[in-house]
């Protein structure tokens, strides 16, 4: 974006750097949604469409359509046709809060149950403790998985919801480990 266009926003932008849905002609594709205000977005992906063309943002139960006002090599600016509520779209918030509130529960369950194993979760497969690094490392592998099959516009177009759970998976597991390390 030209340094001028900075300058002549017309709201705060909000730095969220999530996984979007973007829905446009010729296709879908998930895309990295960089920052948000009322008004429009900044979105990272690749083959964006053009400058005019019409889209439609979702995560979730959200959607934001809009206009590509617009475009670099992998970012687009998006003007959007009505204004969006802009923290519903944090990763905290709902409906995401909701899932966290079930997650939380369980692991409550977790612990009232087996109070000495309140650092690790027995896994099922094996006899082994799921420790705090092993949830880091499988969120670090969930974002390395989605993001490698996003670089596959057939998978992208096929399967950009269930990337889309990866990534909220993901978000979770980093979740569960705070939480953990902060128990411990």
């Amino acid at each position: 974006m030209p340094a001028d266009g900075l300058h002549n926003r017309r709201e705060e932008r909000v730095d969220l750097l999530v996984q979007a849905n973007m829905h446009a002609l010729p296709g879908n594709s998930v895309v990295r949604l960089c920052n948000l205000s009322p008004v429009g977005a900044l979105i990272e992906g690749q083959s964006l469409p053009s400058i005019g063309h019409e889209v439609e943002l979702r995560r979730g139960a959200l959607s934001a359509p809009g206009r590509i006002v617009w475009r670099g090599v992998d970012q687009a600016g998006i003007s959007f046709f009505e204004q969006a509520e802009v923290a519903d779209w944090f990763p905290d918030a709902p409906p995401q809060a909701s899932v966290d509130r079930a997650f939380q529960r369980i692991m409550e369950e977790f612990r009232e149950r087996d109070e000495p194993a309140r650092r690790a979760v027995p896994a099922p497969l094996h006899r082994s403790l799921i420790t705090i690094d092993d949830m880091d490392r499988v969120a670090a592998s969930l974002d390395e998985l989605g993001d490698a099959l996003a670089d596959n516009p057939q998978v992208v177009v096929q399967f950009a919801e269930k990337l889309q759970t990866l990534d909220i998976a993901a978000q979770l597991l980093r979740k569960l480990s705070a939480q953990e390390s902060q128990t411990s």
